[in-house]
């Protein structure tokens, strides 16, 4: 039976947080490799077993709380049980490379909750000019290489690399809290591992 795996709290100030849930249960937080701010959190027991896991993350949007996520065997299986049930998903099926598939739904009460499967050989689909995840509404209708950012919609003519540049900084800064330094350091570091900028 399908069981709650894993919690994403939402954090306008991550340090804040990290210091509020860690002094208040003594949580253990500590940041996960990669780019992104996450920071993964391990709960302990009263008895000193090791709890349900969870994460920080930035807040993306205002109304964003407290999502728990339900390990279920196929995100996709219960996508479609979700629609139909009633629900609503509003954030499509992501995959967390190496670790697994996540999905975010509205079930009928407008409430948000997360479907999660674990599989180690998840890979992202992304796209090989900004490295955008890739999804049915993120890829270019002339090449699936690419994202509708990248390239334009009505003439398939991709954008420079200043331009790509430019959107990437301008993404990082809006979805994930970035400063524009901060933005700039983690984009020109990543764009030249992607397919289309590879020297």
């Amino acid at each position: 039976m399908p069981t709650i795996t894993h919690f994403i709290v939402p954090a306008d100030d991550m340090e804040r947080a990290k210091k509020f849930y860690a002094e208040l249960f003594d949580w253990k937080i500590e940041k996960f490799p990669g780019p992104i701010d996450y920071y993964a959190i391990t709960t302990t027991a009263e008895n000193g077993e090791e709890g349900l896991g969870g994460g920080l993350a930035k807040r993306e949007n205002p109304q964003e709380a407290i999502v728990n996520y339900v390990d279920v065997p196929s995100v996709d299986e219960y996508i479609a049980k979700v629609e139909k049930l009633g629900g609503t998903v509003v954030v499509p099926k992501t995959a967390v490379p190496g670790i697994g598939y996540a999905a975010v739904c509205i079930d009928t009460e407008n409430n948000t909750f997360g479907l999660w499967e674990c599989d180690e050989d998840a890979k992202m689909n992304q796209c090989e000019s900004c490295g955008m995840p890739l999804d049915e509404k993120t890829t270019s209708k002339f090449d699936d290489r690419y994202c509708i950012h990248c390239q334009n919609q009505e003439s398939g003519e991709l954008g420079s690399k200043e331009q790509v540049r430019e959107g990437s900084i301008k993404a990082a800064m809006q979805f994930m809290g970035k400063t524009r330094a901060d933005a700039e350091k983690m984009v020109d570091e990543m764009m030249p591992k992607l397919p289309r900028w590879r020297e």
